[in-house]
């Protein structure tokens, strides 16, 4: 904290609000249990400076885990990693009128992060048997066998594609290699491109980040904008509940699409233009 200054009476409520803003821009997503033992703040103070921070558009709150961290529209003002992604940020709003959601059957948000990495940046795994123990936020789900990285590679340019199967070559795992060595994601890309979404490999989960759960199915579709695509928007469902067949009578895929569409167009209306690639093609290669 900077040394205090000679001059008029302090505004003791901007210095607890500025406290709360400096706490976040160095850690990132952080908990209200997390703010109140680094502040010393109570829960009812806390709770009405991040309102007022959230009014003013400084601060968000996530949907997956009620977690807060500075808002994306702060620009380059602070620091990038502490800001929320934009496409989170945009999409979440429209998340939570998804009619899937209120089936019971959650979505979750990623973004094109590098050349061969999606991330999630946003979930509406808020509650029931389908919400990990620990939040799914910044989980990177594999390029080739999640339904995220195939709606992803299925309908971007060809260039976007190589540069993205290039990554993976180099850093992914035996299993993706095999993959696509052998020809099967190809088959797999596809099959996506013509049924409309990716699906999840069925015996792929990220042990690593989640804990153990139930068997989850997923369906993916691309999040597009002018300018390319940004990431993808799920589906998930248990599977020992639900089929695929299912799923779509609800006319599940329809509401995804519509989704994903309007979040391109709030991209576009944000001037955000979708992540390039040194040598990647703009949208249809």
């Amino acid at each position: 904290m900077a040394a205090r200054t000679e001059g008029p009476k302090r505004i003791r409520a901007l210095e607890r609000g500025l406290a709360v803003v400096e706490l976040l821009s160095r850690r990132g997503l952080t908990s209200l249990a997390q703010m109140r033992a680094a502040t010393g703040l109570g829960n009812a103070t806390l709770l009405r400076l991040l309102a007022t921070l959230q009014d003013r558009g400084w601060v968000r709150r996530n949907l997956s885990d009620g977690q807060y961290e500075l808002a994306h529209s702060l620009g380059g003002l602070l620091g990038e990693g502490a800001r929320a992604h934009p496409l989170a940020e945009l999409a979440a709003p429209i998340l939570l009128e998804l009619r899937p959601r209120e089936l019971g059957l959650p979505s979750d948000l990623s973004a094109v992060v590098a050349p061969g990495k999606v991330e999630i940046v946003e979930s509406t795994r808020l509650r029931g048997p389908m919400a990990p123990a620990r939040t799914a936020l910044g989980i990177r789900p594999s390029m080739v066998l999640s339904a995220h990285g195939r709606a992803l590679l299925a309908f971007a340019g060809a260039e976007e594609v190589a540069a993205h199967l290039a990554a993976v070559m180099a850093t992914g795992s035996r299993q993706e290699r095999k993959w696509i060595e052998g020809g099967q994601l190809e088959a797999e890309l596809q099959r996506t491109r013509a049924r409309g979404y990716g699906l999840r490999e069925p015996d792929y989960f990220v042990t690593r980040a989640f804990d153990p759960g139930p068997d989850l199915g997923a369906m993916a579709v691309p999040i597009r904008s002018a300018s390319g695509i940004h990431g993808t928007l799920s589906l998930l469902w248990l599977r020992d509940d639900m089929t695929l067949d299912e799923v779509l009578d609800l006319g599940s895929l329809d509401q995804l699409r519509r989704a994903a569409a309007r979040i391109g167009t709030a991209m576009d209306r944000a001037g955000i233009a979708a992540p390039r690639f040194a040598g990647a093609a703009g949208p249809g290669g």
